[in-house]
Formats: structure tokens, sequence, C-alpha cells
């Protein structure tokens, strides 16, 4: 599972860097580590919402995350723009989310299979 997730973020940052696009930076550009954070917080997000996360539980931590972060969707979307035409420094930047993101993935593995042992003694 989390190597399709891997292939789909790739797949994704690289599908608007097919060629280097004079993208012009944002009056409001995020700093690079606060979005490299929300990056991965949105991706991570995904994540929850392909292991069966209610729909509502989903909206309610997306808008957490762009609270959390003094954010919103449009100056996230300006910024991943900029960033994404910079193809050599944006596939850096992916790659730091992608591994963050297996870590975490990993953790998720670890939890479902405790709680599975956790209910399978309890049964």
């Amino acid at each position: 599972m989390s190597k399709n997730w891997i292939i789909v973020i790739i797949a994704v940052s690289f599908l608007g860097c097919k060629t280097e696009v004079s993208v012009p930076k944002p009056k409001n550009l995020m700093a690079e580590d606060i979005y490299l954070d929300l990056f991965f917080e949105l991706e991570l997000l995904r994540v929850y919402q392909n292991r069966g996360t209610s729909s509502a539980v989903i909206d309610s931590l997306y808008e957490q995350i762009f609270e959390e972060y003094d954010a919103d969707s449009a100056l996230f979307r300006s910024t991943h723009q900029y960033f994404q035409s910079q193809i050599s420094d944006q596939q850096i930047r992916t790659d730091s989310v992608i591994a963050r993101i297996e870590r975490e993935v990993v953790r998720f593995d670890k939890l479902d299979s405790l709680k599975a042992q956790e209910k399978s003694i309890n049964e």
C-alpha cells in the first residue's frame, strides 16, 4: 500500500513539472520548511482517507491542518505551483516528503498490528 502512495506522489509532482515553466513567485510565498510540513500533512491525510477514515473526520482534519499553519488552500496551491516549476529542487522536496510518509506509514502498520493482536487476545 505504501509503495502505491509513493508512486502517486511522485506522479503528481511530475505531472506539473514536465518542462521547466517560468512561474512567477507569489507575493505570499510560504517559507519552504512550512510548505514541506504542510505538504507532508496533506499527503498523510490522503493516506488516512484511503485507509477508510470517514469524510467528516477528513474534512475536519483538513481545516485543522490549514489553521495550524495559518494558511489556506489557495496559498498552498500557489506556493506548490511555484515550487513545482523548479524541477530538480522540487524532486528533492518531494523525496523528503515521501521519506517522512514512509516512516509514518510504518507507524500506522505497527499500530494496526498491535490493535489486531489486542483484539485477538481479548476474544
